[in-house]
């Protein structure tokens, strides 16, 4: 197993899936347009981007450390959600008020 492949593969996952997560709970109230469904779907079927570093690296084929862009999509995703659960209040999209500051 590579560690490098593998490190690349988490790294770009949790982006992409921190990215996405952000994007996605930024917009809750507006209804998701196909456009920016179409945007989300593809960056998380990136794995196509590992395949072409791959190839630019000279390996022969997909590697098996590449099932750790999804772990990475999730870990990424789930650690933004959690965030953004522990810092906003759902109901009136304003921050805690634990997180406010006082004046």
């Amino acid at each position: 197993m590579d560690w490098i492949i593998v490190a690349g593969s988490w790294c770009l996952g949790a982006l992409i899936g921190a990215l996405v997560g952000w994007f996605w709970s930024t917009n809750l109230d507006n209804p998701v347009a196909p456009r920016i469904l179409a945007a989300a779907v593809s960056a998380l079927a990136g794995s196509s981007v590992l395949a072409m570093f791959s190839f630019l690296a000279g390996l022969n084929g997909p590697t098996h450390e590449y099932w750790f862009y999804p772990i990475g999509l999730f870990s990424g995703f789930t650690f933004v959600m959690v965030l953004d659960s522990i810092a906003f209040e759902y109901t009136t999209g304003q921050p805690r008020k634990s997180q406010r500051k006082r004046r």
